[in-house]
């Protein structure tokens, strides 16, 4: 992807069955509904892991992959790319 941020950003997910499925998330103020989950990764983090998910949002044409740190409760958006 051509454009990494590593940037904050605020997420609506649910947790259930020790799976995390996110809906949708909010950067600057704009809202991104996922509506597509490409794949899921997780990375270790000393004691804990990060988890990555590399997402679709159709209708702002965007792909993008977001992090959740399990030790620090906190959502990021990795990085980003528009489609066509």
């Amino acid at each position: 992807m051509e454009n990494q941020i590593f940037e904050p950003i605020e997420v609506i997910a649910f947790f259930h069955d020790l799976k995390i499925d996110i809906i949708r998330f909010k950067w600057k103020n704009d809202v991104y509904n996922i509506s597509r989950v490409n794949s899921r990764w997780k990375i270790p983090k000393a004691d804990t892991y990060e988890y990555h998910f590399s997402v679709l949002c159709d209708r702002q044409k965007v792909i993008c992959e977001i992090s959740y740190d399990t030790s620090s409760f906190k959502w990021q958006l990795v990085q980003y790319e528009y489609y066509l």
